[in-house]
């Protein structure tokens, strides 16, 4: 038969092994295909079975990496808790090469400005939101990075649970998404040592070179995704040797860095309280807790390092007060971003009334955060105004 998009002359098979086309898919096109049995001129019959070989195997590896790698999911917009590993598209091999995979660091806060020309600046220090920047904290992990702030002047940071306690879920996640990989390659490597077998019997000048574009394009994604297998391997001995007293770094707002020598974990709210390790640094500022609850409608501020541009504001209003669990929430629509999670929410005069926690996947201005007075009385801390 003749290939309806390129026009070469082969015998029935699924895929044109010119071009690559799908037959099948094609006939779902143009709802019509021409019959297999019309097929014209075909190579020489000992070339073509074995030719035929390669392209089935090709087509296998492409069907079973499609098992796998199931399509992109949509992106849920939570700052809660650690996201799930994407799962981008990997087409079956027929034709042009399917993309490389994609997947992202797995982060619970992306940890990475979005661009590498992205650089801090020197803070200038005045307002009192500028003051309560400067007491907001970035949180560094081994999966990608949050936010904190100090609650005093010995050093102490609150910040989420989820900022410094991987889920143990999405741990899981990972360890099933390496083992699938990690099948799926070793599969891929004996089909590629036969393809390389099969290639060297073919002896038409004309599919040859064809034949061998493909090999190539298919060594090129094996070798993408054993890079792939290898980063995640890294993810996964870095979540299953963690420690927050060995692998939580603090960045404050004049850059200085910190390990910590002591973590308290909330078993009832998404709440940490963390000690810097050694004496604490001049320049710990600590934000001043404001109990009262604020009208609807006031002005509130969100302090923290969404996406890991350390030290950013953004500016909402209280959206209303919410009961969650045995808590109270903050309700508003001031931009809480993955990166976001753990620092302050604070009022018009840099008092801190909320601990940046969640929004709710699929919303776009609907933020909570935990109130402050929840958060003081979880760790007992001194009362202050």
């Amino acid at each position: 038969m003749q290939c309806p998009h390129c026009g070469f002359n082969q015998e029935a098979a699924d895929i044109c092994p010119a071009c690559g086309l799908v037959f099948a898919k094609y006939a779902r096109r143009q709802e019509r295909l021409q019959q297999a049995e019309s097929a014209a001129a075909s190579p020489a019959k000992g070339a073509s079975s074995r030719v035929w070989l390669l392209i089935g195997g090709a087509l296998l590896a492409g069907l079973v990496a499609g098992l796998l790698f199931r399509g992109p999911k949509a992106p849920a917009p939570s700052a809660s808790a650690p996201s799930d590993l994407a799962e981008p598209s990997l087409a079956d091999f027929a034709g042009e090469p399917p993309a490389a995979a994609a997947y992202p660091d797995l982060a619970a806060e992306a940890g990475a400005p979005p661009a590498a020309a992205v650089a801090d600046l020197p803070l200038p220090t005045a307002s009192s939101i500028q003051l309560a920047r400067d007491a907001t904290v970035l949180i560094r992990t081994p999966w990608g990075s949050g936010s904190g702030f100090f609650i005093d002047d010995r050093g102490r940071i609150v910040t989420n649970r989820h900022v410094v306690e991987f889920d143990e879920k999405q741990a899981d996640l990972l360890r099933a998404k390496i083992g699938q990989l990690e099948a799926v390659l070793k599969a891929e490597k004996k089909i590629l040592a036969r393809m390389e077998v099969e290639l060297d019997r073919v002896r038409d000048a004309d599919l040859r070179p064809r034949y061998t574009q493909i090999l190539q394009r298919r060594q090129a994604e094996y070798a993408r995704y054993q890079e792939l297998l290898q980063r995640l391997e890294e993810q996964r001995r870095n979540i299953d040797y963690y420690s927050p007293l060995n692998n939580l770094q603090v960045v404050l707002a004049d850059g200085s860095e910190y390990g910590i020598a002591e973590a308290t974990l909330s078993d009832h709210f998404d709440l940490a309280l963390l000690s810097l390790l050694g004496r604490t640094p001049e320049s710990a500022t600590s934000i001043a807790p404001n109990f009262k609850l604020l009208d609807q409608g006031d002005k509130v501020y969100t302090v923290g390092c969404p996406s890991g541009l350390r030290h950013t504001v953004t500016a909402g209003i209280v959206s209303g007060y919410r009961r969650y669990g045995d808590g109270l929430v903050v309700q508003t629509d001031a931009p809480i971003n993955p990166g976001n999670s753990g620092g302050p929410l604070i009022d018009s005069r840099g008092r801190v009334i909320g601990v940046n926690s969640m929004i709710i996947q699929g919303t776009e201005g609907i933020g909570f955060a935990i109130a402050i007075q929840d958060v003081w009385d979880e760790f007992a801390l001194d009362l202050a105004e």
